[in-house]
């Protein structure tokens, strides 16, 4: 009898990749979705699905009803208000464990929070993922459960890092000026891997679970500098930009968001995230309990990424 994960945020960019590892390792998949995928051609139409959302507790609970596993991807990285944040992430994140905890006492959770988690005091974003992870250890009961903290995930699909290629094919990179700053990564296809070897082994349980693609303490500006160069066959510069300057941009966004309503990653609260000096971290543990193991750095996943990127013509 094939093995059933429930999955929230299976539509986005580590949601895609994450059904795809599910898949690939036998399991079969029923996601949570806003609507019905118009593309006859989408892979989610083979897919069993879900409507609603994680504020929808009917939903929730069709959503987790007889599934061997739940993977909690969704969540909300920008947002007009500081209290959507904690509506989703922390909210949302309590409703799905309720409906579990009535309709699927048993099931396995996966709970993908986020490096940011470890510095709540850093913005509401962080604190709403630190939130999350503390509805997690106290309302999971009994049932087999992990916390993921990945760092920066990229891959194919994402977008967000696409400024940063194109501005590297330009020749000029901004980054910010923290000295000593250290950054950690990892590809979307390693993150939605080890989310699938964590379901396979016992070993990962009941635990939080820090994640990255292998980089001893991380990397400085300067190697990621580099490795988006080699990635756009270019040798671009870098370009330090003061804390004055980022904020200013992030006040600018702020005043047009009150005019277009529309939720930038970019805003006030962000820019403390982005100027913390140490985003580093390490994936020893998870290795050691489980069988996986990343398969790109940021040399090989940057390269991998800016092929994506020019096969779509974005690059």
């Amino acid at each position: 009898m094939a093995r059933l994960a429930a999955v929230t945020g299976a539509t986005g960019f580590i949601g895609r990749h994450t059904v795809a590892a599910l898949r690939r390792r036998g399991w079969e998949v029923r996601a949570l979705v806003r609507r019905h995928p118009i593309d006859l051609l989408s892979p989610y139409h083979r897919l069993e699905l879900v409507l609603g959302d994680v504020d929808d507790d009917a939903a929730l609970e069709r959503l987790v009803d007889g599934a061997q596993a739940i993977v909690h991807l969704a969540g909300l990285v920008k947002a007009l208000r500081p209290e959507e944040f904690y509506a989703v992430n922390e909210a949302g994140t309590e409703r799905l464990l309720r409906a579990a905890a009535h309709r699927n006492p048993g099931a396995a959770l996966i709970h993908v929070s986020s490096l940011a988690a470890r510095q709540p005091q850093l913005s509401p974003y962080c604190d709403s993922k630190h939130r999350a992870e503390a509805k997690v250890v106290a309302l999971a009961g009994d049932r087999p459960w992990s916390i993921l903290r990945p760092p920066a995930v990229y891959g194919p699909g994402d977008l967000e890092m696409l400024p940063l290629f194109k501005a590297a094919r330009l020749g000029l990179v901004p980054y910010p000026a923290t000295p000593g700053a250290k950054v950690s990564l990892i590809h979307g296809i390693d993150l939605a891997e080890a989310i699938a070897a964590c379901l396979d082994r016992q070993g990962a349980r009941r635990a939080t679970f820090e994640i990255d693609d292998g980089a001893p303490g991380g990397y400085a500006w300067a190697d990621l500098i580099g490795a988006l160069g080699a990635a756009v066959g270019n040798r671009p510069l870098g370009l330090r930009v003061p804390r004055w300057a980022l904020a200013a941009v992030a006040c600018g966004n702020a005043r047009l968001a009150t005019i277009d309503r529309k939720a930038r990653v970019l805003f006030p609260p962000k820019v403390a995230e982005i100027y913390f000096p140490d985003w580093s971290c390490a994936g020893d543990r998870l290795e050691a309990a489980t069988d996986w193991r990343p398969k790109f750095d940021a040399w090989t996943g940057f390269k991998d990424v800016a092929e994506h990127y020019r096969r779509a013509q974005l690059l």
